[in-house]
């Protein structure tokens, strides 16, 4: 990040920017890079995940999505993003799928993107289930940073949006983008699509009503349309199911779940709902029912909910046959409505009670349940792969028709997707419409060819020289047992030997090298001192100095033997005396004594 874009963060949010550099520092000092990012002149945009660190994106276009997309997204997470443009750049962000669980504020669960271009403010909140507008950025850089409270459902599935940066004013843009009348160049799928992410309105201009647009679109909230060829007709949800028929063609009576306050049910699929469903406010009575659901199966049973409860009303979910405490899956309140719920029991059994106070203003839940592995009637199953695509075996999900090839993935393989006329009959499409494709070889690699990762996603099986992370997940074999948690579960740390990481020893061979460099260093240092402080003590060597050394330096004093042969004092008895020119001493190793015995020498020389 250069000191523009950090000047940027910092005075767009003080402290949190901040805290955000440090991240991004962190990221450099021990984090690893990922290399699943394609590069940024191949066909594939970049894409990211929450890593729960800063990540930073200076690629042109790109998606981002919050933590375990598609999934629900996990309580007690906090994630950060910062896009980077070149000077002058405006960034654009449209959101494609938006689901953050509401709070008074947003001050539970939210989203916070900033700054903005006037008029807006110059960051603001997001939660809820309606997609948020276009947002536009004021200057070359945004921030994004998503936080879901501790205290979350865990039932909301988060957050998709895409993004694309450039310059007002461009002559002409790119052969899959298409041109603002102010000069902005935008992807192609956004315009005409009841978003404003010009800015001028110019590309919601000369747009004619979606062909696809669902006949409820045509009345308020609260309402329902009669589903006759030329019923225009609005009825008030209550009169839905209500055994009365109000449509000319009964359409409101059509298809109404079993609405009896709890029963047993044994078949393999099947649906069930409270019986305030479709009814007015409720009478002064508590009301608790329990469904019981034995499909007489030992797969496993998946049971799909659709909440429309009150203040104190709640579901639970158990496993098993009876209200068991030591069983519960989970309990369900109304920060669960207005988004599906889906859980899984084992051995086909589960419990299902409601509770729900007097004069509640909820309308219960309708459910569906089905053995998992089987489709309903009306569905076709996802099946398994015959060509041997990696990502694609085991695919026990199933699609209705209404879902073949409507741009999004049902199947985890992508099966309903697959033979569409957006693509090659030997390549899978990328989900949300985009029109970009990709080869079975390229599906569960930990490379990213798709905008949103869809490629990457639900991988059964993983392609030569990867990982298959309990996740579903594909990373590469060399970071298996590194001693670093690339998988969301660690499953890649999971079973290794006791042995010194990588990195560890990595650490220690750069360790020794720095020591055998200071040692280096050190001694160079120490000849260098001695060096100077004789060239120091030889500059001031004088005349004077060199004759008060000879002055001050004499010889050492003759032994005791020299001074006797020299006569200087008188013999001792039985001492031996010696001449000068007697005097040959023996090296020290012969150990070579010459001892001359009084009498014995020159006659002249010691005078009885």
């Amino acid at each position: 990040m250069d000191k523009r874009a950090a000047a940027g963060l910092e005075g767009a949010l003080g402290a949190p920017a901040q805290l955000a550099v440090v991240c991004l520092v962190n990221i450099f000092l021990t984090g690893r890079l990922s290399s699943a990012v394609p590069a940024l002149d191949g066909p594939a945009f970049p894409t990211a995940a929450c890593s729960g660190k800063l990540e930073q994106h200076t690629e042109r276009r790109g998606v981002i999505y919050s933590p375990a997309w598609p999934l629900n997204y996990p309580p007690g997470t906090n994630c950060s993003w910062y896009i980077q443009g070149d000077r002058g750049d405006m960034i654009t962000i449209s959101f494609r799928n938006f689901d953050v669980e509401e709070s008074h504020q947003c001050s539970l669960d939210w989203l916070l993107l900033g700054p903005a271009a006037p008029p807006r403010q110059e960051a603001f909140r997001l939660c809820g289930s309606a997609i948020p507008p276009a947002f536009i950025s004021a200057r070359d850089h945004v921030w994004i940073f998503f936080h879901s409270d501790a205290s979350s459902s865990g039932q909301a599935q988060g957050f998709r949006l895409s993004y694309i940066r450039g310059k007002l004013g461009q002559e002409s843009c790119q052969a899959d983008e298409f041109r603002c009348d102010n000069g902005k160049c935008l992807p192609g799928p956004w315009q005409c699509n009841t978003v404003d992410e010009c800015g001028d309105g110019s590309d919601e201009g000369n747009c004619s009503a979606p062909a696809s647009e669902p006949p409820g679109s045509l009345c308020p909230g609260g309402t329902f349309p009669c589903s006759g060829a030329r019923s225009t007709r609005c009825l008030p949800v209550e009169r839905r199911c209500d055994g009365l028929q109000d449509c000319g063609d009964g359409s409101d009576e059509a298809g109404c779940p079993d609405l009896a306050c709890g029963r047993r049910l044994g078949s393999f699929y099947g649906s069930f709902a409270s019986p305030d469903l479709f009814g007015a406010a409720r009478g002064p009575s508590d009301l608790h029912c329990t469904w019981l659901v034995d499909t007489q199966e030992s797969r496993r049973v998946l049971l799909q909910l659709e909440l429309r409860l009150g203040y104190d009303d709640y579901v639970q979910v158990y496993e098993g046959l009876g209200e068991r405490g030591d069983r519960l899956l989970q309990t369900l309140s109304y920060r669960s409505n207005h988004r599906p719920v889906s859980l899984e029991a084992a051995q086909g059994r589960l419990t299902v009670a409601y509770h729900a106070r007097a004069r509640s203003a909820g309308h219960g839940f309708n459910a569906t349940y089905q053995v998992k592995g089987y489709c309903l009637p009306w569905e076709q199953p996802c099946g398994s792969s015959s060509d041997g695509d990696a990502g694609s075996t085991g695919d026990q999900g199933c699609f209705s028709e209404p879902q073949r090839c409507d741009g999004w993935w049902h199947c985890a393989s992508g099966r309903d997707e697959q033979g569409c006329p957006a693509c090659p009959p030997d390549q899978y499409p990328c989900e949300g419409g985009s029109g970009l494709c990709y080869a079975p070889a390229d599906r569960c690699n930990n490379q990213k060819s798709c905008p949103d990762g869809a490629d990457e996603k639900n991988c059964f099986s993983c392609q030569p020289g990867t990982f298959h992370c309990g996740t579903n997940l594909c990373i590469f074999e060399t970071w298996r047992c590194d001693g670093q948690e690339d998988c969301q579960d660690g499953s890649d740390e999971h079973g290794c030997l006791a042995a010194v990481p990588r990195k560890v020893i990595t650490a220690a061979l750069i360790g020794s090298l720095v020591c055998g460099l200071l040692l280096v260093i050190a001694l160079g240092c120490a000849f260098k001192l001695y060096s100077l402080r004789t060239q120091e003590y030889r500059a001031f060597e004088t005349q004077m100095t060199r004759l008060e050394a000879e002055f001050v330096r004499r010889e050492a004093p003759p032994s005791y033997g020299q001074l006797i042969a020299q006569g200087l004092i008188p013999p001792v008895e039985d001492f031996p005396v010696y001449s000068a020119s007697q005097w040959h001493p023996s090296p020290p190793e012969l150990g070579v004594v010459v001892r001359m015995e009084p009498g014995r020498g020159d006659a002249g020389s010691h005078p009885r």
